[in-house]
């Protein structure tokens, strides 16, 4: 591999960015003992690498030997696992639950995608009609009521235990549990009693009394504040509002998981993380498509089901749904609904039938009401006659059954690794940590079983070709001019594929249905200013806005030493605080070469994504033949574009050309003022960035890491 001296790489315990990097570190990673003192990242690796490795339960010497590969990756950041395992990895991994250690899921009932939000996961669910057996104007008279003596209750606006007892003499009662699993089982009750299509005139009284007052320290969040009962009773009292709306099933449901993800808070480390799917033969997809217009339905992201045949455009039906997508996503300027590509997605069905039995949703610590597995027979029976039966999480970067899945995944960073056979060991020890969690008890543990999947993923892509390879983003996408590089992909590929094959026989589980990947990168890519996933740099000097709960000690801390702060109205109860970022590309001395996003164009940007599918996604041989059988998930990547430079003909013409050739991609507007209150990172001119700077203290040497002079960029790159 050609190796440039752009940059001296060492193997050592890696310092986080400051300024960014730190701020998401203490947000939802870092823990703080009981002496009020931070962790280090280094102690952050030991933690992880010890609930990882106390999976391994009875082979001393392949336990230690995993946790020193383990814990020397994470400390240097060649391989970090996903923020879930980052901020809950520690020696009790082995007794929890896998739903805290998986990214994303798909549920297909109300209860378990609340459920499922709950523990952390961002959530994918079908809505296409065949799957929608509940009929919510069934649910019965629903009422929530708490105790006088709880500290949340709160005179003249709740109705009491004491008051409901005198007021009704019939009807069924319901004592929520202290736990996520309690919440999801009031919700459970609800939504049976509708399917049973028995109760629409009974009375159930829901009663929060036990659940623990606001500002409750939750162990298992590593002391994070209780939100109290109050959000959920205010959710179930909406979802009770969409009894005889007279709205078809699909819609009525889309609004009952709408109103129960608002209660998630988008603030604090559990947030609410949605895409709604919606196959494009259905009735209702006019429907569906204009459903978000008007800033509605925010907690969702919302995409058409698509496959081959809408795509030849031989059906009237067809275009039409094409036209009104094209134009809901170009004239509401949401960029939605997008496009799911089934056809495209690896689906596997050995073993799928068999759900039938409706046991699909089944861990030792949440167990569904026999009643409730009638239900999910139904649906199970339903989806097992469908011919597509995979659907993206939220992010669409991985492909799950329907029915429910997990995405369990992790990144390498080859930037960081000092060579390529250092990169491909931390490939390889990604894929073996990723496939030990697919071994812990979680609610989907057949489907797991089933399907083993995992996604190896990759970040700091730009920042490794021009490292290692010399090469820019117009080389990459000259597939003849930067073939080494991406052979160099295809190898780790294959690593991942021979590591995943040898270790799953070695523990005698289902050898991976899918293996690679590339997601967002959000969190673990701020870290250490990386760029994030497959993304090109969005900028180079702008304002990232990141989410903390209001009341986070952070916040006021932000605020003193000088960062913008503003609270959000549409997301109650969060605070985002703004940091002027440079990207750590921004500094390897690449001048005129380095291009941004809104530099790229849009078909060298699908160019991008259709060489990463080939060379890492589904990955070739060493003689350059496509592997056989396809082990490849997604790469999840957001394709902005200028409307005021791409009209609505141009903007048609680009999705109708190139989208049918890659399996998943979001084309959103570049707009200085969305639909949406909270945009994550905002543009700004040197003079800005400069002027925030200046106005934020040195604490903690803070702009040691913004390195004035290297803003100075003589080298043309980011010119001040």
């Amino acid at each position: 591999m050609n190796k440039l001296p752009k940059k001296k790489m060492k193997f050592m315990d890696r310092r986080l960015a400051k300024g960014l990097g730190e701020a998401v570190a203490k947000r939802t990673i870092l823990r703080t003992d009981t002496k009020g003192n931070l962790e280090t990242w280094a102690q952050v690796a030991e933690r992880v690498a010890k609930g990882n490795t106390s999976l391994i339960n009875k082979d001393k010497s392949h336990k230690k030997e995993e946790y020193d590969l383990l814990k020397k990756h994470v400390s240097n950041a060649s391989l970090l696992m996903s923020g879930r395992h980052l901020q809950h990895g520690d020696e009790t991994q082995s007794e929890r639950n896998m739903e805290v250690f998986t990214n994303c899921s798909t549920a297909s009932s109300s209860f378990l995608l609340f459920y499922l939000l709950l523990n952390g996961s961002g959530v994918g669910r079908s809505y296409d009609d065949d799957l929608m057996i509940v009929d919510w104007d069934q649910m019965p008279i629903v009422r929530c009521v708490l105790d006088e003596k709880h500290p949340d209750f709160i005179w003249g606006e709740d109705e009491s235990v004491r008051d409901a007892k005198h007021k009704y003499d019939k009807a069924f009662w319901f004592d929520v549990p202290d736990t996520r699993e309690g919440w999801a089982q009031a919700v459970e009750k609800i939504e049976t009693m509708a399917f049973e299509k028995k109760y629409k005139d009974n009375l159930l009284i829901i009663d929060f009394s036990k659940v623990r007052p606001k500002g409750s320290k939750i162990r298992g969040m590593q002391n994070r504040p209780a939100s109290g009962p109050r959000p959920l009773m205010k959710a179930i009292q909406k979802v009770a509002t969409v009894k005889n709306s007279g709205m078809d099933s699909w819609r009525q449901t889309v609004f009952v998981d709408h109103y129960l993800s608002e209660c998630v808070l988008v603030g604090g480390a559990r947030r609410a993380a949605r895409i709604a799917v919606k196959t494009w033969t259905d009735s209702g997809i006019f429907d569906f498509i204009s459903i978000k217009k008007g800033g509605f339905l925010w907690s969702a992201n919302n995409s058409v089901a698509v496959d081959e045949k809408f795509w030849k455009q031989k059906s009237k039906h067809s275009k039409k749904v094409l036209e009104a997508i094209l134009k809901a996503s170009y004239f509401d300027k949401t960029g939605e609904p997008g496009f799911v590509n089934q056809h495209k997605y690896v689906q596997n069905d050995d073993g799928f039938s068999g759900y039938a039995d409706g046991k699909y949703a089944d861990s030792d610590r949440y167990k569904p009401m026999p009643r409730t597995r009638k239900m999910l027979a139904q649906i199970a029976k339903k989806a097992g006659t469908k011919y597509y039966t995979q659907i993206p999480n939220p992010c669409g970067e991985i492909t799950l059954n329907m029915l429910g899945g997990y995405c369990v995944i992790a990144d390498v960073v080859p930037y960081h690794a000092p060579n390529v056979d250092v990169a491909e060991e931390a490939f390889r020890v990604a894929t073996r940590a990723l496939i030990r969690v697919n071994t812990m008890d979680s609610l989907y543990t057949r489907e797991v079983k089933r399907t083993n999947r995992i996604g190896v993923g990759m970040t700091g892509i730009h920042e490794y070709a021009w490292n290692a390879f010399g090469m820019t983003f117009k080389d990459l996408v000259n597939e003849r001019k930067s073939k080494e590089f991406w052979l160099t992909l295809s190898r780790f590929k294959r690593a991942v594929v021979d590591e995943a094959e040898t270790y799953s026989k070695k523990l005698k589980v289902t050898v991976p249905h899918t293996n690679t990947t590339i997601k967002p990168a959000g969190t673990t890519s701020k870290l250490f200013g990386l760029s994030e996933g497959a993304h090109l740099p969005a900028m180079r000097e702008y304002i990232r806005w990141v989410q903390f709960r209001e009341d986070d000690p952070l916040v006021k801390k932000y605020r003193k030493m000088g960062y913008p702060v503003k609270e959000l109205k549409s997301y109650p109860g969060t605070t985002v605080v703004g940091f002027p970022t440079q990207p750590e590309i921004c500094r390897l001395g690449m001048g005129d070469d380095l291009i941004t996003a809104s530099e790229a164009t849009p078909e060298e940007q699908y160019k991008w994504l259709m060489l990463l599918e080939k060379y890492w996604i589904q990955g070739v041989d060493e003689d350059g033949k496509l592997l056989q059988p396809d082990l490849g998930n997604q790469v999840s990547y957001t394709l902005k574009y200028e409307p005021d430079k791409v009209s609505f003909r141009k903007f048609k013409a680009m999705v109708k050309k190139y989208q049918p050739l890659i399996r998943t991609c979001s084309v959103m507007p570049k707009i200085d003022a969305t639909a949406y209150e909270y945009q994550p990172e905002e543009a700004i001119n040197v003079n800005e960035f400069m002027k925030v700077i200046r106005e934020v203290s040195d604490e903690d040497g803070l702009l040691e890491d913004i390195d004035l002079e290297s803003l100075k960029c003589e080298s043309g790159a980011c010119p001040i």
